[in-house]
């Protein structure tokens, strides 16, 4: 049995004259290159040598010092003994899928997957191991790969050539031991900087700002473990009051929820977060009465700086959360910090405060069904307290996000909703920044009043200048009407203020394509999917990304694996692959209009799209007219879609642009 293998480690010294780095032993026995435990494992078959090379030359130039076997090697119990052994202490492992794998029924490399996979059951859910890499048009449905490697993210490196995103992908996992961090967390301990073909951006983060700290998730110690809602309504209520401290750099909560159940020490978390501090603390309640316990620490010594339990009842939270934000202001501030901390806005009743806890629980979630249950708890919270401002910008949220995430409702019927309730959240408090940002989201996507969702995105950032959400929207709205730099500035922004939301870097990708900027937009959306394989629709949004940049293939497995997330039938994502088989691009969109239109409640704007891209005009636009009368919130990038580019030199295009208010 024949077998190459190859094995990646960073790099700890030069090799002396006596190693071996490049060629097996002096039997044929594998020499590894470290002891592994900062090391990538390559799987290939051996008919797949030639692009195996070229992931270990990307690697190598990264500074990640590389074994690879260069000879036809026979199995044996010393080669057996040595993959055993490196797979079991290598920190990555990449199989490398192909035609040639999914045509080997057997091979040494099966072995080698079974050994990954088993490995892998030991792990943590969370810790990255298993980095699968097609490197044609191979997908996830017929790879015949084990189904473990089904439940990670893929990356498509055709031929082998790698991208400076893959490189930087590795060599940032390899240093913070399997979790992704944020874009400006820490670079990898290389002993030479990163020199791919192509400029990528800088791992480098700016040097930790001493006035910076992260608010972990509290933990629910109730007997029931039933207050997961309370414990996380506190945990944000911290970062958004610490958030006002003009002078302290707070990250965002769905960052400091990343690291939610996940085995990571203070020191990973504060190193990926770029902070310095760290605030953790636990919640235990029982009827009425509660008992918080929190500490501050610092991250690179461990030093508790500050702890302090309280014993309270749930008429006290507000004052609480104030003292506790005090304190942690307070012991900052003897040495880093001049400012106090600013007055707040809340609800004055714990009823009232617990049921907008539980909205903002399910909100969170992001599904149709948890909209829902949101929006009940939201009710109730207001039928508590009728002035409850921050309840009436939850219920308008859920109301606009609902048509997006669930073709089943309507815009027309949610939206006015919607402004309904931030209508009432302004006019009890006009400076409550949130509510300032959902106004503007509901002119923008839906009343297609630009300069006055504008004028709304502006005065959230005045009133609240670290929160990342009206710099992503705001960011949104500056692309969508061609002011590229501007609204990828603000995008950038968001994702900086929160690098580890899944929404905020999708919603970067989305601009970079709007742009037109294809490969950062890949990189960007290959990102997002590292922190969450199955978020939204971010598969969607590559293929269209790959498909404006003529990357079929590409753009062809990305729609499968959107699709097979969005429940489609496996018989009807064969057909399509199939059509595309025979009849390339052309024959798959003539299949998928087939079948959207066969559907009950089809989606217009990607018929109008497939149909544009075919140059069906009259099609193109009979669909984009039902698209506005439902008022898709896709209309809204229809100044700068390129999906569309076939329609814009007919003056049914002008016209449309016209009525969405993105008319010259």
């Amino acid at each position: 049995m024949t077998r190459r293998s190859t094995f990646c480690g960073f790099k700890k010294q030069p090799p002396s004259k006596h190693s071996v780095t490049d060629e097996s032993g002096p039997k044929g026995d594998p020499v590894p290159a470290s002891d592994g435990h900062r090391a990538v494992f390559l799987s290939y078959a051996s008919q797949d040598t030639e692009a195996a090379a070229r992931i270990c030359t990307s690697l190598r130039n990264a500074g990640i010092e590389v074994w690879f076997d260069q000879n036809e090697l026979r199995g044996g119990a010393a080669w057996d003994a040595a993959i055993k052994k490196q797979i079991r202490t290598c920190a990555l492992f990449i199989p490398i899928i192909s035609t040639n794998s999914r045509a080997r029924g057997e091979g040494y490399f099966r072995f080698e997957w079974k050994l990954a996979v088993d490995r892998s059951h030991l792990m943590a859910a969370e810790k990255a191991f298993l980095l699968p890499v097609a490197i044609d048009a191979t997908d996830e449905v017929d790879a015949w790969v084990p189904e473990k490697f089904h439940e990670v993210q893929w990356t498509w490196l055709r031929g082998g050539e790698t991208s400076p995103a893959f490189v930087e992908r590795v060599s940032r996992l390899l240093a913070f031991g399997g979790y992704m961090p944020p874009a400006g967390a820490a670079p990898a301990l290389t002993s030479r900087p990163m020199a791919p073909a192509v400029p990528a951006p800088p791992v480098a983060q700016s040097p930790c700002s001493e006035q910076s700290i992260a608010v972990l998730p509290f933990v629910d110690m109730s007997q029931n473990k039933d207050q997961e809602y309370f414990s996380d309504g506190l945990t944000e209520e911290l970062i958004g009051l610490l958030t006002r401290v003009p002078e302290l750099r707070v990250p965002a909560r769905t960052s400091c929820f990343y690291f939610k159940s996940k085995q990571a020490t203070i020191a990973d978390i504060a190193r990926a977060l770029n902070v310095a501090h760290v605030l953790e603390g636990s919640v235990r309640k029982a009827g009425n009465t509660m008992r918080i316990a929190v500490q501050l620490i610092r991250a690179d010594s461990g030093y508790h700086l500050w702890s302090q339990t309280y014993d309270r009842t749930l008429d006290d939270i507000f004052k609480v959360q104030d003292e506790i934000a005090g304190s942690v202001v307070r012991s900052l501030c003897d040495a880093l910090l001049s400012a106090t901390l600013p007055a707040r806005t809340a609800a004055l009743n714990s009823e009232a405060y617990q049921l907008y806890l539980r909205g903002h629980f399910h909100w969170n979630r992001r599904s149709p069904e948890e909209f829902r249950k949101a929006i009940t708890f939201f009710q109730q919270a207001i039928g508590v307290d009728p002035d409850y401002a921050l309840a009436f910008t939850g219920l308008a949220d859920c109301y606009s996000l609902l048509p997006i995430y669930d073709r089943a409702s309507q815009a027309t019927e949610t939206m006015p909703q919607a402004k309904t309730a931030i209508l009432r959240a302004l006019a009890i408090d006009d400076n409550l920044a949130e509510a300032h940002a959902s106004l503007g989201l509901i002119l923008a996507i839906f009343d297609f009043e630009w300069l006055a969702a504008e004028r709304q995105y502006q005065r959230a950032i005045e009133l609240s200048p670290n929160a990342p959400v009206p710099h992503q929207w705001y960011g949104e709205l500056l692309v969508n009407t061609g002011r590229f730099d501007a609204g990828l500035a603000q995008g950038r922004h968001a994702v900086d203020l929160d690098p580890l939301s899944q929404v905020a870097n999708l919603a970067l990708g989305i601009q970079l394509n709007s742009a037109r900027r294809y490969d950062e937009a890949i990189a960007q959306l290959q990102k997002t999917l590292t922190l969450g394989r199955n978020f939204a629709d971010t598969n969607y949004f590559m293929f269209e990304a790959y498909a404006n940049k003529g990357l079929y293939q590409e753009a062809l497995a990305a729609y499968a694996r959107q699709k097979q997330l969005d429940g489609e039938p496996a018989t009807e994502v064969a057909a399509f692959k199939e059509a595309f088989a025979k009849d390339s691009w052309p024959g798959f969109l003539q299949l998928r209009i087939r079948s959207l239109e066969a559907q009950g409640q089809p989606d217009c704007n990607e018929l109008a799209s497939f149909y544009a891209r075919m140059g069906d005009l009259d099609r193109a636009f009979a669909w984009l007219e039902k698209s506005y009368a439902g008022r898709s919130a896709r209309l809204t990038h229809l100044k700068v879609d390129a999906r569309y580019d076939n329609l814009r030199a007919d003056p049914r295009f002008a016209d449309m642009l016209r009525r969405v208010g993105l008319g010259s």
